[in-house]
Formats: C-alpha cells, sequence, structure tokens
C-alpha cells in the first residue's frame, strides 16, 4: 500500500495526501479528516514503508503460528518447525517474528501484531484455522508470503507434507502387523491435513477389506483426548490398535490405555501421525509417522526468498514425503483360529 494507493481510493492528488501525512496547508478540513480517517482503517504506516533503504529490507520475516502461543509451544510439531525456519533464517542473517493467537477463535491477532507498520518483508504462515480475510490483508500490503499447509481458500505458494500418504504408512503397518480392527483418533474433522489422513486410513482400511469407520476426532486438550480414547476403548473390545493421528493425542491416549489396563503393546498397538524427539525415550518408544519439519522449514525459507527477491518459484506447491519410524509401540498380532 503506499501513498499512491491512499490518493486513488480518497479520490485526491498524491500531494494532497503528502500534505496530509506531513500536517501541510492547502487540504480543507473535510478532505483531511476523509483521508486521515482512510490510512487508520487500512492502517498505513508511510514512515515505516519509506524505511525500506535502498533494499526496502527489514531484515525480519514473520511466522504466523494461528494458535495461543501456550499450544503452540507445547505441541509436538510447531516448535520443531519453528526451529527448522529460524536457523534457515539465521544463516541468511535474517530474524524471524514470532506472532501467535490471543485466543484459539481471535486468528486475526496473530496477524493484527505482526503486519502493523510493515515490520516485515515477508511471512510464513500456518495454514490452519487461516481464512480468506487474513490472506486478502496479506495480499493487499502487499508482503510476500508462504503457507505451511493445505489451504482451503485459495492455492497460494505452500509447503506440505503429504497426509494421505503417511496415514497409509501407519494404516498399512499396522494391518501387516495382523491387525483387523483399528481405530483412528484424529484432530478436529474441520481441519484439512486431517481430512487427509482420514481419507488415506479410510482408503488402506478399505482396499484390504477391512472397517474404515472407526475414527474418533477430538480437540488437542489433553483432558478430552483420554475421554475419547476412554470410549474407545471402553464401547470397542474388539479394537487391537490405534492409529493416533496427530502427535498432540498421544500422551492423552496412552494415559487412557494405561487406566484401561491395557498395555501398550501387547494389550494395543500404537502408531502416531507425527514424530517428535521425546517419543524415542517413551517406554515403548512410540511408532511414527516423521513428517521432514527441517526439511519443510528449509524449503519454506527458499520459497520465500525467491518471492521476496520479484522471482517465481519453480512449484506453487512443494508436497514432502513422511517417513514411518518402527519402534516398541507396535506388536504383532497372533492369528485366530
Amino acid at each position: 500500500m503506499t501513498i499512491k494507493d491512499i490518493a486513488e481510493i480518497a479520490q485526491v492528488s498524491k500531494g494532497t495526501v503528502s500534505r496530509v501525512l506531513n500536517e501541510g496547508p492547502g487540504v480543507g478540513e473535510e478532505t483531511r479528516r476523509r483521508v486521515l480517517k482512510l490510512i487508520e482503517s487500512l492502517d498505513f504506516h508511510p514512515n515505516a514503508a519509506a524505511r525500506g533503504l535502498a533494499a526496502r529490507r527489514t531484515n525480519t520475516i514473520g511466522f504466523v503460528i494461528p494458535h495461543t502461543g501456550r499450544y503452540s509451544m507445547t505441541s509436538t510439531f510447531w516448535p520443531v518447525l519453528l526451529t527448522a525456519i529460524t536457523e534457515q533464517a539465521a544463516a541468511r542473517g535474517i530474524n524471524v517474528l514470532l506472532s501467535t493467537t490471543r485466543s484459539e477463535d481471535d486468528v486475526d491477532s496473530a496477524f493484527r501484531t505482526i503486519l502493523r507498520g510493515r515490520r516485515i518483508d515477508g511471512a510464513i504462515v500456518g495454514a490452519e484455522q487461516v481464512g480468506e480475510r487474513q490472506l486478502a490483508e496479506l495480499v493487499m500490503k502487499n508482503i510476500p508470503f508462504v503457507m505451511v499447509g493445505k489451504q482451503l481458500h485459495v492455492t497460494p505458494w505452500c509447503i506440505d507434507v503429504d497426509n494421505a500418504a503417511g496415514a497409509r504408512m501407519a494404516t498399512e503397518h499396522l494391518i501387516g502387523m495382523g491387525h483387523r480392527s483399528i481405530t483412528m483418533l484424529a484432530g478436529p474433522h474441520h481441519l484439512p491435513y486431517v481430512q487427509d489422513r482420514v481419507r488415506g486410513f479410510q482408503q488402506t482400511m478399505s482396499a484390504n477389506g477391512l472397517d474404515g469407520s472407526l475414527i474418533l476426532h477430538c480437540h488437542y486438550q489433553t483432558e478430552e483426548v483420554i475421554r475419547v480414547a476412554r470410549e474407545a476403548l471402553n464401547g470397542n473390545h474388539e479394537t487391537t490398535a490405534f492409529f493416533v493421528a496427530a502427535g498432540d493425542l498421544v500422551l492423552g491416549t496412552l494415559k487412557a490405555c494405561q487406566e484401561a489396563g491395557r498395555a501398550v503393546p501387547s494389550g494395543l498397538s500404537l502408531v502416531s501421525f507425527d514424530d517428535h524427539p521425546f517419543f524415542a525415550h517413551f517406554s515403548p518408544a512410540v511408532t511414527a509417522v516423521s513428517q521432514p519439519l527441517e526439511e519443510m522449514g528449509m524449503a519454506a525459507v527458499d520459497m520465500l526468498f525467491q518471492l521476496m527477491d520479484g522471482k517465481e518459484p519453480p512449484r506453487r506447491a512443494v508436497v514432502l514425503p513422511p517417513l514411518l519410524v518402527q519402534r516398541g509401540s507396535c506388536a504383532a498380532l497372533a492369528p485366530r483360529h
């Protein structure tokens, strides 16, 4: 957004806008009020916009996580991705400005904080919960951005993992170990990556002639996860394995298994979608579909820098393959006679 844009919207000359900004003479009071109101409504900061020096750079990129800081920093996904992004940016002499939401219902707050005054040269944005309004603000302010994850509203430049393929890996692993009654515990059903993981699970179960309808959705709060997993264990005694389709569901699921006397893996096998460094130190260590978070961070920063330099990346969407890390939370099921 420039002085020229403000002038066109207000239907005045650039000189008039400049005089209003510099409190100069020769502007009618009604026109001055109208231009000032427009500047305020568009959050236009001419000084910050003009201070880009020769390269028009702040040497800072933003990372917008559309969740609260408490959830973001305790999840199994966002801290690892943040580390990858900050390391890649630091290697290029670039700072990262992190912005999270005030509450899970106020995604706008993360964008208001980071976009005010053009403090960044570009942004990496987590796709979860981001809607048309937030994307329109990025476009209106002419800020290059890259999404991490799938976006339903538009098709921006993005980095993602093949969620459906990862779900197939996990399900095939359990089926290969003899499990036929598998329950999937998944995150909120409206999230695109959750839908992709459900699709991968159902397709794999169907391809093997198995029932893929045992799917339970819940939010990521531990107490709710425990409740849902407990209901799954109490309601279906035939279940021999859990496909836990998010790393943030693992602790609650293990707690419910412990309460129910279903030891992992002797009483119930478990695979997680999402790995975490501490999963390798659990007893038993958790078998997990690992997302290539370091590669995702590197790819996001590379793509963003190309956009910031006015170049068009070779691919609009980069989808990376996941990897199944086999550990001790799965056991082969003895055949029934």
